[in-house]
């Protein structure tokens, strides 16, 4: 018995394993992608076809790998499934370039495929079906965490190790759980059908899917109108019309129809691939918010985003295990109730969403993507157990469908939303610019960064900010004249004031009044009457001298007496008192004064007035701390001068070329030039409002598309399950030959 137990135990860790890695695989990739395009020196939409081709074989191949279990053995398959996925990884690590790696990713994806569906019926098989609902939980469980820790790790190995180890990691998984299948499953088949495989079936199966999944996932890059996009439409529909018909003809068809008679089959598989559509909105849709919007790296978006599927490890078995007490019917249908919910908050983003909310939000959702993906468990309740396999590609499938449903329509609709917000945003921002106070060639600089710039959808724009600065500074400085600042009380003011004092270093008129430029120039043009009237006076004066000396035939004597006298006052200060030596001392200065000025009125080298005036300028000049007249009046000339010409300089400073002008101006300018970058500024922030509103309403808008449509599908939540009768559940079907084992 103990041994029985640890085989179960086993065999669950074992399908665990097997679903986390092949869950993995599919997330992985996809922060891998931008080192595997510049390792292989691709382009992003080559590489690409990595993750698409991997959706592509799964949504193609799981309805016919668990049909081939069904006939084949199941743990045989899984087996196969699980060597192909293996050496699938190998491959992809030893890839030598981008075309073979896609190559590898099919058979890892045929892997993938095989394994998927038939982790059903060997949990059925394994624990018996009453007891498969909560080993199936734990396994959803486990999947869900490996959907979200995919970002995470593939960022480590890659940041520590290399994109090859992702592939690499796989290996020994495989090993692993190919020998717990081994040794804890015993073979099982469906014995009510032949082994006789349905080649047409499978075919036009394969290619219809493959069309469709096609279609759905590279549409909106190619165009929906294209040839290529309308000719696959068209033979994903012809192919499933044939698929049709030869299903209703051979008699040993690849997809047994009637197990849609069975309602809660048919409405766990609606349900089901609803989950796959949901699942985008996180995966895709809400991580391209984070990232292209918000401004996160690919880790922190994918820490808010692992809440989502850390809830679903807690929701799945508290699901399962309410089931067992109520039904599936209220579990299924409240997950599609809380997923519509959280879509909802989902349509209340903004730039400033805090981290806590957003992560109460993918909480929801993971409560309600955990309830509903019961689905899967309810799908096989009511019918019987051999067709468990069967039954489960079908809604694996259809949840593949559903994601690719999902990434056609969602991404789609968010591209054309983002598209239309790009158009908005420009018609706004050019609006908000002209409506502004900038000088007209700021404005033409700002809309014509704005319109190259307009295909940005990144948070925080620092990229334009740049550009915008850049080409502003180069734009100002072509600038002559700023109007006044029209958003800020403080530089209007500092602008006023600048502005009237500017006006003080102009010619004052008649609203202006006198100005300090018309001070300035009248003590300019007064100092400068002034000195040549001191000039003019002294060369009068000293004129007039000269004719008084000339005129005087008794000059020489007069000289010789002033000589004598000023002798004698010499001898006479020496001896005399202190208060009458201040008097001798004017005595004396006069007499040098008058003796200066005979000797050179005497002198027959002055022949003219004009020479008189020169040599009575020398003496003066000779001695200028002296007090005699002459002394005094050379001082007087000079000072006046000295007045004129500092009176000159200041008119200059005040003149439109002064530094005194030119300071006052350039104040003006400055506190202008502030002004226009506040203006700037300003203008630049509302339109990145503008474009943070308009590119996050894009997203919302898609938030609340998918959360019509999931709220839509809800009524089928209502018929997963069957009522309680006298508290049993029913175990027979409403049609023959679908019934519960």
């Amino acid at each position: 018995m103990k041994n029985e137990n640890l085989k179960k135990t086993l065999g669950l860790v074992a399908l665990s394993l097997v679903m986390f890695m092949v869950t993995l695989d599919s997330t992985i990739t996809n922060i891998a992608l931008p080192t595997i395009t510049d390792y292989y020196g691709a382009n992003l939409t080559d590489s690409n076809w990595i993750s698409t081709v991997y959706v592509l074989v799964m949504s193609v191949f799981i309805i016919p790998a668990s049909k081939l279990a069904d006939q084949f053995g199941r743990k045989r398959v899984m087996l196969i499934g699980l060597s192909l996925f293996g050496v699938g990884s190998a491959l992809c690590a030893l890839s030598g370039n981008l075309v073979l790696l896609i190559a590898m990713r099919v058979i890892q994806g045929l892997g993938g495929a095989i394994v998927t569906p038939v982790m059903i019926p060997l949990s059925v098989e394994n624990f018996g079906k009453e007891k498969a609902g909560r080993a199936v939980g734990i396994i959803g469980a486990v999947t869900a965490v490996a959907a979200a820790a995919g970002p995470p790790i593939g960022g480590f190995l890659i940041r520590y190790f290399n994109w090859q180890t992702i592939f690499y990691v796989n290996v020994p998984v495989v090993i692993i759980t190919f020998a717990l299948i081994t040794i804890c499953f015993i073979e099982s088949f469906d014995l009510t059908i032949s082994k006789k495989i349905d080649w047409l079936g499978m075919l036009f199966l394969s290619l219809g899917l493959f069309q469709l999944t096609f279609v759905l996932v590279r549409g909106y890059d190619m165009g929906w109108m294209s040839t290529n996009i309308l000719l696959l439409i068209a033979g994903a529909i012809i192919s499933l019309i044939i698929f049709f018909i030869v299903e209703l003809k051979v008699p040993e068809p690849l997809m047994e129809f009637a197990l849609f008679k069975e309602i809660t089959f048919s409405s766990s598989t609606v349900v089901y691939f609803i989950c796959g559509f949901a699942v985008v909105c996180s995966s895709l849709i809400f991580n391209f918010f984070l990232q292209n919007v918000r401004g996160y790296t690919a880790l922190n978006a994918a820490y808010i985003i692992m809440f989502m599927s850390l809830t679903v490890m807690i929701s799945m078995p508290l699901g399962s295990k309410l089931a067992e007490k109520i039904g599936f019917r209220s579990i299924i249908f409240t997950g599609i109730l809380l997923m519509s919910a959280s879509l909802l908050l989902l349509t209340r983003l903004s730039m400033d969403t805090t981290r806590l909310l957003m992560i109460g939000e993918m909480m929801l959702l993971g409560f309600g993507f955990g309830f509903s993906c019961l689905s899967i468990v309810s799908a096989v309740q009511y019918i019987p157990q051999t067709k468990a396999g069967i039954g489960s590609g079908i809604v694996n499938a259809a949840r593949q469908l559903g994601t690719c449903l999902g990434i056609a329509l969602l991404v789609g609709l968010t591209t054309h939303q983002v598209d239309v917000a790009k158009t908005n945003i420009e018609q706004k921002a050019v609006k908000e610019v002209n409506s502004s106070s900038m000088v007209a060639s700021l404005k033409t600089v700002l809309i014509n960064d704005l319109q190259k710039n307009s295909s940005s959808t990144s948070k925080d724009g620092n990229e334009l900010q740049k550009i915008i600065e850049k080409d502003m500074e180069k734009a100002m400085k072509g600038l002559e004249d700023y109007p006044k600042p029209a958003n800020n009380e403080v530089l209007q003011k500092l602008f006023e004031g600048s502005a009237k004092m500017t006006l003080q270093f102009e010619k004052g008129n008649g609203t202006t009044g006198g100005t300090i430029f018309d001070g300035i120039s009248g003590i300019n043009e007064g100092s400068r009457s002034l000195a040549s009237g001191i000039k003019g006076y002294v060369n009068l004066v000293n004129e007039s001298l000269y004719q008084i000396i000339q005129s005087n035939p008794y000059a020489p004597e007069l000289l010789g007496e002033y000589i004598k006298e000023l002798e004698s006052t010499q001898q006479t200060y020496k001896t005399a008192a202190q208060g009458q030596k201040n008097q001798m001392k004017d005595k004396m200065n006069f007499l040098t004064y008058l003796i200066s000025i005979y000797s050179v009125g005497t002198d027959p080298d002055i022949t003219t007035g004009e020479q008189f005036q020169r040599a009575v300028a020398e003496i003066g000049n000779s001695d200028p701390s002296s007090n005699t007249i002459t002394a005094a009046s050379s001082r007087l000339i000079e000072g006046a001068g000295q007045l004129a010409a500092t009176a000159k300089e200041i008119d200059a400073q005040f003149a439109d070329n002064g530094d005194f002008k030119a300071g006052a101006v350039n104040l003006e300018k400055g506190i202008g030039q502030a002004g226009q970058i506040s203006e700037v500024k300003e203008v630049v922030t509302q339109i990145a409002n503008i474009k943070n509103n308009e590119i996050v309403a894009a997203f919302t808008k898609t938030f609340l598309v998918a959360a019509f449509i999931i709220l839509l599908s809800a009524f089928a939540g209502l018929f997963t399950d069957r009522k309680k009768r006298s508290g049993v559940i029913s175990t027979q079907s409403d049609h023959p030959g679908i019934n519960r084992v």
